[in-house]
């Protein structure tokens, strides 16, 4: 692999690990930043909402104002979006706290949009490898958010604005090398010679395009799913009588589980032309594991978490694989990329919300989890057609 190769591959890495810990961090820390602020902890809840509403408003936009700006000066102001968010979120106040959230979410929509075109771009050979790569960094860094934000707490003398500050440290060497690769010309030079492999496209509207919107929805109703059970999982376990300590411990082993799924699925998507197999597998599993939840039997329900964390992690990176796979340049893979985000973090701002909703309506999780069925077999019908092979441009 040559020098300004490797630069750009290290670039990438290093911006899939800053993309998630600035916001999974920020959960543990909620009950001592509502000691601190004196917000309630409802108030500091909605963050996380505030970031997926900025992720489903401005996806669709960054493929257009990236094309305007360049690819790599556009990653270059995403880190720094970033970083200038995490200082703002963490040293200007209650207010402040807010807005560098918002802040915060642009930057890291822009790199959560353009990831699968870098990959595109540079490295159009290898894109099951490239995505798995940058998936599990993504996935690995959000859980160490979650798991590491007490421990730093107490590193920090159980100041928690601090804390939140700390993660700031990971956008540092991700622009040291951005910058880098732009003064030195490594992207152009790298870009001219992957593009002997690439076929050049006419401009399309991928609005018009079945593919794209089956892809789209396909997103949309796993990001619904993953993200309704990381907000209610240890309430589902709770509710069959176990301790909300012993939910907790199911969710991070789901998260773990989504691990070795997120790597796996993309090496082998990439190497068929049909991938349907992968969606009805991805689709299947989550109707299995949501099926088991229901039995309240411990064994099982450890099962069921199991299940669920290797058909998330694979439906997720699935999407992201398709991304490229279903494209012939990186810009209509990141107008892609870009809608499939806008319909996906929609419907991750609502599923969380409709299921609390139905939980209160009828006292019990049975017709929630019924939901979550119907909408993991909606998400097999509808990925079908993205599964299949072909092109959208």
């Amino acid at each position: 692999m040559k020098k300004e190769m490797k630069l750009i591959l290290a670039g990438i890495l290093l911006l899939a690990a800053m993309l998630r810990i600035p916001l999974t961090s920020v959960g543990p820390l909620i009950p001592s930043l509502s000691e601190t602020t004196g917000l309630s902890l409802t108030n500091l809840s909605q963050l996380t909402s505030i970031s997926l509403l900025v992720f489903a408003v401005l996806s669709t936009l960054v493929p257009k104002i990236s094309r305007r700006l360049g690819l790599i000066p556009s990653i270059i102001g995403a880190i720094c979006l970033v970083l200038v968010g995490i200082l703002v979120r963490s040293f200007t106040g209650n207010v402040g706290l807010y807005v560098g959230t918002v802040i915060i979410a642009v930057g890291i929509c822009f790199g959560n949009v353009l990831l699968p075109t870098l990959a595109k771009t540079f490295f159009p050979n290898h894109l099951g490898k490239m995505t798995s790569s940058y998936t599990i960094v993504m996935n690995l860094m959000g859980a160490i958010g979650s798991s590491a934000a007490i421990p730093v707490l107490g590193l920090v003398h159980h100041v928690p604005t601090l804390a939140l500050a700390s993660v700031g440290f990971l956008t540092l060497p991700a622009l040291l090398v951005w910058v880098i690769i732009l003064i030195t010309g490594g992207a152009d030079d790298a870009q001219t010679s992957a593009k002997a492999s690439q076929t050049t496209t006419t401009k399309i509207n991928i609005y018009r395009s079945k593919i794209a919107w089956s892809l789209a929805t396909f997103m949309g109703l796993q990001s619904l799913i993953f993200y309704t059970y990381i907000s209610w999982l240890p309430k589902i376990i709770e509710s069959k009588g176990y301790s909300l300590a012993f939910g907790g411990s199911l969710l991070g082993l789901m998260q773990l589980m989504i691990l070795p799924a997120s790597f796996v699925v993309p090496v082998f998507a990439e190497k068929v032309k049909n991938q349907t197999g992968f969606v009805i597998f991805a689709g299947s599993a989550i109707i299995l594991g949501t099926v088991l939840l229901f039995t309240g039997n411990e064994v099982l329900m450890v099962m069921a978490v199991l299940i669920l964390g290797i058909a998330v992690g694979s439906a997720f990176s699935l999407s992201l694989i398709l991304f490229t796979i279903r494209t012939k340049s990186g810009q209509v893979a990141a107008e892609l990329s870009g809608m499939s985000q806008t319909v996906g973090y929609t419907l991750a701002a609502v599923g969380p919300v409709l299921f609390g909703l139905l939980v209160n309506w009828t006292d019990s999780f049975l017709t929630p989890l019924l939901l979550v069925v119907v909408m993991a077999f909606m998400m097999i019908v509808i990925g079908y057609k993205a599964g299949k092979p072909g092109y959208i441009d």
